[in-house]
């Protein structure tokens, strides 16, 4: 007897319900998407692109692809422009009736019914809605988005603009207090691509604290830093100036110590996330019981074992971190339904600490043969874990379900094959030290260790610095404020100095402002020189301008002075990296910052990320990768039939030198037994790299090799060569003129230098390439690959600049793609 196939209601289509509704419709389970508005995407879709020269990782463009997959994906439902009226609970499931009437029946709900932006309204001195010129974040990426922000600055080329942090967030006495967690990096990547924009204007960012978190963050900040004007301190009433129609905001001038009238253009109210206005009548429905902020990520919330909640109906996170949710939220259903029957493959572990450690164990314990190479030092024997303590990885070959790992171990040189590899390596810990002190200072683990050993071994009056040696990472500054408290318990007076402080994750708020309720005093430096560290004794002595007080130089005697670590790429990074054939970011860790394989994935299957070695991450965020990862493993294609990636290699051409392997991004592209060069086509994407960059043409494409591109080309029309994840996906909704012909690539490193120049000779009158900007292909390559066969082009002698441009254009950029063909 056939088994039926399980029913799904996934209340909302934003990013975390479509990332679940996919992951869901690949495992052969239907799907009934049900979503308010009359489209998906939720308010990623409606975000603006924020790349400038590159891409800033702000991962909208996502949202774009996600819908356009959803609505060609197979067992998906799809129910737009209503919304669920009634749910019964039966014996088995739910009967399910929507405002439209359609019933149907369900074993299994997720509720991602997403946020509401933070109406400004709401507070009375802000006078929002009384301006044209002050806006928040959301309007602002409208503007953005639709290329009109110009007008709305009076087309001035200098304008001075303000942002407003924490509007909505982190406000106690409007019963919100919790930050929005991702209201900082939208607000930093708004005043880069502002400057990008205007290079001329005047950009100044008003913050509580900073929030500088998550990978590639940093080097973004400290670009920033040099650009725009960074304000510690929230203005507290905004005016106008009726005779230069400029906004006004009373702020502090530290240098003349005096309160001082600054005039803008245009103030941007960064607001914070609240739950949506659905998930009230939705929790009623199903007689959930959220938090007192309306969210689900604190232990006050209540669920029904068969409803599963994902995304920011959770609670506030960004666009990666909602789609990571909805996999897990699939995965768990998955698990719970019991459909979870792929066979277990092997999966090895790489690492020498204890993210490793706590990797190899929860992948052990959901039944899949687990190899650390690393001590395992917190594994007890009675774990399921094959530790090589000591081994030494050679090379590593195959394609994920068939990975071959070369390695020495005890002195022999032997083979493991796995299915995939998790790297969950350790980066090293740096002792910060001053220059010019001789007192001892005591590292952060070292005196959170003294502490928990009790009053008699800590001393008495501490200070702990933070920010010193630059931005703290999060699970740093999260010990020193947990520690604080503990010492403050023991009666010890404890100080904390810091330039901002992180209060991410749901209870980062409330735990600061139970250090502030406690009594440890917290101080601000605005700069390093506004500090002074002198000794003083066995202890020491700190004078410090604070930065609410610059005026005045207070002196500061601690014995004890607390540095936290400083965390750095570990040396071995850069050999992990050429192992595995992956990137490192910006600053030296593992994994590239490209959004379309994170949060834990990378372009070649089958290889993953966890923990510090790639992200800034603490407890709670390796335990999402880790089952991020296991849902990836549950629904992967390790086990899979061969895929037809439209690519062969046609062997009785084929010089084989190897070009194909040295540049395939996906290491897709092995040598076979018989020393040919060979196509795995699980491993494959079919970005066609291969087809453009053979030099004996050796390897083909089925349906867009050089001659079918030259066939769909029509002389005297410009012809744009658009990435279908892209550009082509920008142009969607668009009816492009007769004179105008777009043809879709699978990703723009498919075009070659001698396909633009057989398209001119086919009588195009222009030739424009388009794909994803720099650092946002899923190919990694494919922009610059393009960007180069277009110079290329170009420089033949006689080539006219007009004839042949490169553009990059991201899925959500309509209005751009818009804007440049109607310059022809």
């Amino acid at each position: 007897m056939k088994k039926a196939i399980p029913n799904i209601l996934i209340i909302g289509g934003g990013v975390a319900g479509m990332a679940a509704a996919q992951t869901l419709a690949d495992q052969n389970v239907a799907v009934y998407l049900v979503e308010k508005e009359n489209s998906l995407g939720g308010h990623a879709a409606m975000w603006a692109c924020m790349a400038t020269e590159t891409c800033e990782n702000c991962g909208a463009c996502l949202s774009i692809g996600m819908v356009d997959q959803v609505k060609k994906q197979n067992n998906i439902s799809l129910h737009l422009n209503t919304s669920v009226k009634t749910i019964h609970k039966k014996e088995q499931g739910y009967e399910v009736i929507l405002c439209d009437k359609t019933l149907f029946n369900v074993e299994k709900i997720i509720v991602a019914t997403g946020f509401s932006p933070f109406n400004p309204v709401q507070t009375n001195s802000l006078h929002y809605g009384e301006y044209e010129n002050l806006i928040t974040t959301a309007q602002l990426n409208t503007f953005l988005k639709e290329e009109t922000l110009t007008k709305l600055l009076n087309q001035k080329p200098d304008p001075k603009i303000a942002f407003i942090q924490c509007v909505g967030s982190r406000n106690r006495e409007q019963g919100r207090d919790y930050c929005s967690q991702v209201c900082c990096k939208v607000s930093m990547r708004h005043a880069n691509k502002l400057i990008h924009l205007y290079p001329e204007s005047s950009i100044t960012l008003f913050h509580m604290d900073l929030q500088v978190i998550g990978k590639e963050t940093r080097p973004l900040f400290e670009s920033l830093a040099q650009n725009i004007d960074l304000v510690q301190g929230v203005p507290a009433e905004i005016l106008k100036d009726s005779q230069t129609n400029m906004l006004t905001l009373v702020t502090e001038d530290r240098e003349n110590n005096a309160r001082v009238l600054k005039a803008f253009d245009l103030i941007v109210l960064s607001v914070g996330m609240m739950p949506a206005p659905t998930l009230e009548a939705t929790c009623g429905i199903l007689d959930l019981k959220p938090n007192s902020w309306g969210f689900f990520n604190t232990d006050q919330a209540n669920l029904s074992k068969d409803v599963t909640i994902a995304g920011c109906a959770k609670g506030p996170k960004d666009i990666l971190a909602s789609k990571q949710d909805g996999k897990m939220a699939a995965g768990k259903i998955l698990e719970d339904l019991g459909l979870n029957t792929k066979k277990k493959l092997p999966i090895a572990v790489f690492g020498q600490g204890f993210q490793a450690d706590i990797t190899a164990r929860a992948i052990s314990f959901r039944g899949y043969p687990t190899t650390l190479f690393g001590p395992g030092e917190s594994l007890s024997k009675d774990i399921p874990v094959t530790i090589l303590n000591g081994s030494s990885i050679i090379t590593i070959s195959g394609t994920a379900g068939n990975f071959s790992i070369y390695y020495k171990f005890k002195n022999e040189k032997k083979y493991l094959t796995c299915a995939a590899i998790i790297a969950a390596f350790e980066p090293e810990q740096s002792l910060n030290r001053l220059k010019n002190i001789s007192n001892a200072s005591l590292s952060l683990d070292a005196f959170s260790q003294l502490v928990e050993k009790g009053p008699d071994h800590c001393p008495d009056n501490i200070v702990i610095l933070l920010d010193y040696f630059g931005p703290e990472v999060k699970s740093f500054s999260r010990l020193a404020l947990k520690t604080a408290v503990k010492a403050k318990v023991l009666g010890k007076n404890i100080s904390i100095i810091m330039n901002k402080m992180l209060v991410h994750g749901a209870a980062g708020q409330r735990l600061y402002d139970t250090a502030r309720q406690q009594g440890i005093d917290f101080f601000r430096f605005e700069t390093n020189e506004d500090l002074k560290i002198e000794d003083s004794g066995k202890g020491f002595l700190i004078k410090l301008k604070e930065a609410t007080l610059p005026s005045i130089e207070l002196d500061l005697n601690y014995d004890c002075l607390v540095l936290p670590q400083g965390l750095i790429p570990a040396t071995g990074f850069k050999d992990a990296a050429k192992l595995l054939r992956q990137s490192l970011d910006r600053e030296g860790f593992l994994q590239s910052a490209n959004i379309r394989h994170r949060l834990t994935g990378s372009p070649r299957k089958g290889i993953f990320f966890t923990g510090t070695c790639h992200d800034e991450t603490d407890r709670d965020d390796l335990d999402k990768e880790i089952n991020e990862i296991l849902s990836d493993f549950s629904t992967g294609s390790f086990n899979l039939p061969a895929n037809d990636t439209g690519v062969e290699i046609n062997q009785k051409k084929c010089a084989q030198c190897l070009t194909c392997i040295r540049i395939c991004p996906h290491s897709a592209i092995i040598m076979n037994g018989k020393n040919r060069p060979q196509i795995v086509p699980d491993a494959c994407f079919s970005c066609h790299l291969c087809v453009a960059s053979c030099p004996a043409y050796a390897i083909e494409s089925k349906a867009l090799d050089n001659d079918q591109i030259a066939q769909k080309i029509k002389k005297d029309k410009t012809i744009i060569l658009a990435c279908e994840r892209s550009a082509a996906l920008a142009a969607a909704s668009l009816a492009l003129p007769d004179h105008i012909t777009l043809i879709p690539v699978p990703c723009a490193c498919r075009i070659s230098s001698d396909i633009i120049l057989k398209a001119l000779l086919n009588g195009a009158s222009k030739v424009i390439v388009t794909g994803c900007h720099e650092e946002n292909c899923r190919s990694l390559t494919g922009s610059s690959v393009a960007d180069a066969s277009v110079r290329q082009v170009l420089s033949i002698p006689g080539m006219k600049a007009s004839k042949v441009v490169w553009e990059p254009i991201a899925a959500n950029e309509t209005k751009t793609f818009e804007r440049i063909i109607s310059k022809i």
